[in-house]
Order: C-alpha cells, then sequence, then structure tokens
C-alpha cells in the first residue's frame, strides 16, 4: 500500500541528508492517511538515506505494524500524539540538525526574528521541555510546545516540523533551521533583535487563518 508516498519518504529522507539537516540513522518521518486511519513511517535502526521505499513501514494509529517488516521508529509516540491531537497535520519530519539542535541544547526557544519564521512557523519556536527520546512524557512535551505552531525544539535532543503534507513539513524544517542559523550569527555579533510587536501578532493572524486549512 502506499507506494507513492513511501517514495516520498524516502525521497525526503535522502534529501535531508543531502543538505545536511540529518545524519546517519538519527530522525524519522512520518505521513498520516486520513482516510484509512494509517501512517506511512521510517523504521528503527536503518541509516536513513539509505531506506528504499520497502523498508517504510505502515501501521494503524494503535501503532500496530500492518505493512513492512521490523518496528518503527522510538518516536513512534511522537508521530502518533501529533496526529491525534492536531487533525490538520499529515506530515511529521523530526531531524538532528545542527543549529537548531545547538539551541535546543541550550533550551533557547528562537523568538520571531524575520518575517518568513511567523508566517511559515507562527512565531516564536519554544524549546519543549526535556524528557527522554522515545518517551510517552517527550510526546506529551512537544505537543503542548506545538500549541499554534509548525515546529518546536525538543530540549537536548532536535527539532520537529510539521505540515499538512510532507513538502510542507520539509518547507517548515528548513526555515526552523535556516532562522537558527540566523540567530546563532546574530548573537554572534552582539545582538539579535525581535519584529516589533505589533507586525508579529499582524503576521499570526495571517498564520492562524491557514493554519487549520
Amino acid at each position: 500500500m502506499y507506494e507513492e508516498v513511501k517514495s516520498e519518504v524516502v525521497e525526503v529522507l535522502k534529501t535531508l541528508e543531502e543538505k545536511g539537516l540529518n545524519y546517519g540513522r538519527s530522525g524519522n518521518v512520518s505521513v498520516r492517511i486520513p482516510s484509512k486511519g494509517h501512517v506511512v513511517i521510517t523504521p528503527s535502526g536503518f541509516v536513513k538515506s539509505a531506506l528504499s521505499p520497502k523498508d517504510v513501514l505502515v501501521i494503524d494509529m494503535e501503532g500496530n505494524v500492518i505493512e513492512g517488516e521490523g518496528l518503527p521508529t522510538i518516536e513512534i509516540q511522537l508521530h502518533l500524539r501529533i496526529y491525534e491531537e492536531y487533525e490538520y497535520f499529515n506530515a511529521v519530519i523530526h531531524a538532528h540538525t545542527i543549529y537548531s539542535s545547538a539551541l535546543a541544547v541550550a533550551r533557547e526557544s528562537i523568538p520571531p526574528i524575520i518575517d518568513e519564521m511567523v508566517l511559515y512557523i507562527g512565531g516564536e519556536v519554544r524549546v519543549a521541555d526535556y524528557a527522554p527520546f522515545g518517551s510517552k512524557e517527550l510526546a506529551e512535551n512537544a505537543v503542548k510546545a506545538l500549541r499554534d505552531r509548525r515546529a518546536t525544539l525538543l530540549a537536548n535532543h532536535g527539532v520537529v516540523a510539521c505540515g499538512r503534507d510532507l513538502w510542507e513539513a520539509l518547507e517548515v524544517l528548513e526555515v526552523v533551521e535556516r532562522v537558527a542559523h540566523i540567530y546563532t550569527l546574530s548573537k554572534a555579533l552582539g545582538r539579535a533583535f525581535s519584529i516589533p510587536s505589533e507586525v508579529v501578532e499582524f503576521q499570526k493572524t495571517v498564520f492562524l487563518s491557514k493554519l487549520k486549512h
């Protein structure tokens, strides 16, 4: 089932590696099929850029494997909880990017410093409270931090980006990492100024009007 979706998952994983947004066995990707109650998701233990479509699994919303061999990613709870909480998200990418992960280790959120950050992500990229990887607590913390946003940092871990489809989630991830890079450099220069609050509030209104549609 879902051969085209599996191929897209593999393509995105290769793109993440090529762009330096993920590496090795880290990270995971999923796509929800709302009409069927199924999720296409990466397996555990593989070098992600070396996966082929036949390696990608299909699970139900309880986490049972219904197609493929092996175990789903250890972050299965993270993916499923996001889909349970936010019906408008149909794709989730969790990656270990450099600058976003550095800020996650510093437990420092990214303020709204450039326009596309608010328009694509919803504003400040919050840091979800720390919890061990693969845990229910991590999933719950991420869901909380994603409220009215398309992305969050996971404390001492990495970044999660969500979208209506896989390509939107990838675009969100790229924006987060680019802004994290800009923020890190601007702080090294002495200070990072946020966009004026009235501009942020207007842009948030625009973002929220599109988030669930």
